[in-house]
């Protein structure tokens, strides 16, 4: 990684459970942290109604503080932001104007099982791959890697990107493929061969594989239910997972699955961009 952008809307729990992550997973001596809020542009209404805004230099002088603690406690050096707008709009314009490579936000408390209305709106556009973080989790050492695999060409574009995080960390790769009452041999098949063939490939490139098949599952839906339950189960060991993000050249968004794993997850989740397939981007 060279340019990583961690988002703050200054929820110091959230924020924390970014930079604990940065800490433990980036050590490259030449990434760059940049740390950006945005302040919600309040709109007519909002102000005829009482709305008040924080004064920006107020918001200025706690980054500045902010900065200082983050390399103190975390010795991790910031370069700290601050923009108004919309804030989903405004981060994805910071992204390209900065070349940044990889986006780190929080979501809400997984007690809760919720995800931040920006962060919801980040995993629908975000046109870099970003990892979502949720804020009781602990950083641990990436020794498994969870790839979730359907039939969609759209479900293996992940494939190379998680090679290299493999790579980078030693890591093993586990494709999770899952079939359920109804599905027609054939398929069945497909799925099966699509499997293995995505396990060659990665096995080719230096990357222990594994592929696990779940149990036959009543309905396709089930599979994220299925994803979930396997990705938090400890004895599977697994450290990250990467689902799909946004499909930037159809202007798709992530399925709603995809999000229900992100708002379970007891590990850290990246979402992928996937290039234009010329099929339905489905779950992953």
């Amino acid at each position: 990684m060279t340019n990583i952008l961690i988002t703050t809307d200054f929820n110091d729990l959230s924020l924390n459970a970014c930079l604990k992550f940065c800490k433990s997973m980036f050590k490259d001596s030449e990434t760059k942290y940049f740390l950006l809020h945005v302040r919600e542009d309040m709109g007519f209404f909002a102000k005829l109604l009482g709305g008040q805004e924080v004064h920006e230099d107020y918001q200025q002088f706690h980054f500045q503080e902010l900065q200082k603690n983050i390399k103190t406690l975390y010795g991790l050096d910031v370069t700290t932001y601050i923009r108004k707008g919309r804030i989903t709009g405004e981060i994805n314009r910071f992204v390209k104007a900065e070349n940044i490579d990889f986006m780190v936000t929080g979501t809400s408390n997984t007690r809760l099982h919720t995800i931040g209305a920006n962060t919801h709106k980040l995993i629908r556009t975000a046109e870099i791959p970003m990892m979502t973080v949720n804020i009781d989790i602990e950083p641990r050492e990436i020794k498994n890697i969870l790839l979730p695999l359907e039939l969609n060409l759209s479900s293996r574009q992940k494939i190379p990107y998680a090679i290299q995080w493999a790579n980078n960390y030693n890591a093993k790769l586990t494709i999770l493929i899952g079939s359920w009452d109804g599905i027609e041999v054939d398929q069945r098949r497909r799925l099966e061969y699509t499997a293995s063939r995505a396990q060659d490939f990665i096995l080719d490139k230096g990357v222990d594989c594994e592929v696990v098949k779940m149990p036959t599952l009543a309905q396709s839906k089930d599979f994220a239910d299925e994803v979930i339950k396997y990705m938090n189960e400890e004895s599977n060991q697994v450290d990250l997972c990467m689902v799909m993000g946004r499909d930037v050249s159809t202007d798709f968004a992530a399925d709603p699955r995809a999000q229900d794993v992100i708002r379970y997850a007891k590990v850290p989740v990246i979402c992928v961009p996937l290039k234009k397939t010329g099929m339905d981007t489905a779950f992953l």
